[in-house]
């Protein structure tokens, strides 16, 4: 990713069950439409080696809606760049262009991401890293008594080896199992809060949440 800002919103939108697919930086290779709308919007479109650079979308996603391929666009930036008028002016020319072939363009708001936010994330997409294969029958016994043994205060080591005994599975696939279900809101933990082992769990019953 481009930056932090991309890497929170691609794992946000990783997480949901209706993606298909996520590109990043895809585009524009209709260079003649993006030169009349900086013709229409007063943007001076980027050259390299004197020929036009294809604007670029920071995401195209693709997503499954009631058994229905779907596409739609989103420009990620900081707080800072998206009041920039001259960087407002490029979006403009995104939007257009996504409008003209009936795509839903958003400009995200990132006001809240910040590094917690993404190395929550971090921390529950390494099942992925480290091999984990669903087990629908031990996320199912891990969920029960997960619910049963969390305490707010606990830290999350130690209540994944209290786990590990009564599942009687080795303590890094328990800990695999809980990053998955957090990782599909199996379990709602908040992303404001540190998620590590040391740490105690913070659930989204217990906090604001985006």
């Amino acid at each position: 990713m481009l930056s932090e800002l991309e890497a929170i919103y691609f794992f946000l939108v990783e997480r949901r069950a209706t993606t298909v697919d996520i590109r990043e930086q895809w585009p524009i290779l209709d260079i003649d439409r993006t030169l009349e709308l900086c013709s229409e919007y007063g943007v001076r479109h980027t050259l390299r080696k004197g020929f036009p650079e294809p604007f670029t979308i920071d995401f195209l996603i693709t997503e499954r809606i009631n058994g229905e391929l779907k596409y739609r666009a989103a420009s990620v930036k900081s707080p800072n760049d998206a009041r920039d008028p001259r960087v407002r002016q490029r979006l403009a020319v995104e939007h257009a262009w996504c409008r003209d072939r009936e795509i839903p363009w958003t400009l995200v708001d990132t006001t809240r991401f910040n590094k917690t936010m993404l190395e929550n994330l971090r921390f529950q997409r390494a099942w992925f890293r480290h091999r984990y294969s669903p087990d629908p029958l031990l996320e199912s016994r891990f969920l029960e008594q997960f619910q049963a043994a969390y305490t707010p205060n606990r830290p999350l080591k130690e209540l994944m080896a209290q786990l590990s005994k009564s599942l009687r599975q080795p303590s890094t696939v328990v800990e695999d199992v809980f990053r998955y279900c957090a990782w599909f809101n199996r379990i709602e933990t908040s992303l404001f809060h540190p998620l590590a082992l040391n740490h105690p769990v913070v659930l989204q019953t217990t906090t604001a949440h985006a």
